[in-house]
């Protein structure tokens, strides 16, 4: 146990990022469906977790003031190899808050991100590092506690809000308001408890109250905005094919793929003949007991603009493991660029998928690869 002790001592400095990373990549690993219950439950532990870690220097940093010195609060009277329950809690404390929170932050992102705008998502995610990483910084050392109530105020707000649309069964600035609700009534009951643990009035403003409502008022402008993805849907597969036939429980999916474009994943340049039809094919993953409408938007890039040709409405429906899966296709076309964008009725963007058209002039016979989704 001295060995461990002093190798935590000598890398402490890097102990709260590494754990913060080891939580990020756990849920890399096991991460599964969205309305798994055990996903559920370690998140709402993970959230427990990092909590009573909040509310343990809360308490702390109000007996500090009171007594004018560094103090704790008061612990059961329990040793293990030789050291105080007190020991133990303040030294890994910080290690356990990191690596919960970086489970859940993790967690809430990939299913933020699942659909995939690579850029996008490392771009959140770096938002997302950033106070952590300054908090590493003697300077801001201090700032300890803000960074921790801006984590679990984040975390407990992907959580409510990710898990919202399940009982409704569908996405929606109503629904997402109820959630906003949801959070806003939690963190008052928060409030009121850290009332009766005689934490001062102004130490709850600072480090909790204030936080709350920024980060609501934040969610709820960029919900506005249409910023936020429509969790829990998500594209998991989409592409460009020149036939799409269904044989259920097969979908057979018609493309020229040259194979060294291996970046692309059906007919992203479309070789059009007369008579071609654009197809598009995709699977979106929505929750068991989801039904909901979204639409199919087909845009044309012209004279420096995306340019609506189509907006073809899916009926959709949850559960499959996969995802719903669904096609469109489109017989009035021109070549150029074209782009296809998935979205929800409120016209928040599941995913979208680029590509160009092509004339084909040539009279050879055509030797097409077939897909069979299954």
């Amino acid at each position: 146990m001295k060995p461990l002790i002093e190798f935590h001592q000598k890398w402490q400095h890097l102990a709260s990022p590494s754990f913060f990373i080891g939580g990020f990549l756990l849920d890399i690993v096991t991460l599964g469906r969205i309305d798994d219950l055990s996903n559920i439950l370690i998140f709402s532990f993970y959230l427990l977790v990092s909590f009573l870690v909040f509310f343990l220097e809360l308490v702390n940093l109000q007996i500090s003031i009171e007594n004018g010195q560094p103090s704790s609060a008061p612990l059961p009277n329990w040793n293990f190899r030789g050291q105080s329950l007190e020991h133990w809690i303040n030294l890994y404390k910080d290690e356990v808050f990191h690596f919960a929170q970086g489970a859940l932050l993790s967690g809430f992102t990939l299913f933020y991100f699942k659909s995939a705008e690579l850029s996008s998502s490392l771009l959140f995610m770096t938002i997302l590092l950033i106070p952590l990483i300054i908090n590493e910084f003697n300077r801001v050392r201090e700032l300890g506690i803000v960074i921790k109530s801006v984590f679990l105020n984040l975390t407990l707000m992907s959580f409510i809000l990710v898990y919202t649309p399940l009982p409704f069964g569908k996405v929606g600035l109503m629904v997402f308001s109820v959630g906003i609700l949801v959070y806003l009534i939690i963190a008052t009951l928060l409030f009121q408890l850290f009332r009766h643990s005689k934490i001062s009035l102004e130490l709850i403003k600072k480090y909790w109250l204030y936080p709350f409502l920024s980060l609501a008022i934040v969610f709820y402008g960029l919900r506005l905005f249409k910023a936020i993805p429509p969790v829990p849907l998500s594209l998991e597969m989409a592409g460009i094919y020149h036939k799409v036939e269904k044989q259920y429980p097969e979908y057979k999916l018609y493309h020229e793929r040259k194979w060294w474009r291996f970046w692309h994943s059906s007919d992203e340049y479309f070789q059009a003949r007369e008579e071609d039809r654009l197809y598009f094919f995709g699977r979106i993953f929505a929750p068991r007991g989801f039904e909901d409408r979204i639409y199919v938007r087909w845009l044309k890039y012209d004279n420096g603009d995306w340019r609506t040709s189509d907006r073809i409405p899916l009926t959709i429906t949850g559960g499959r493991d996969k995802g719903f899966r669904g096609y469109t296709y489109k017989d009035n076309y021109t070549p150029g660029l074209w782009r296809v964008s998935v979205e929800t009725s409120g016209g928040l963007e599941i995913g979208r998928l680029s590509f160009e058209v092509i004339k084909d002039h040539s009279t050879r016979e055509r030797n097409f690869q077939v897909y069979i989704d299954k």
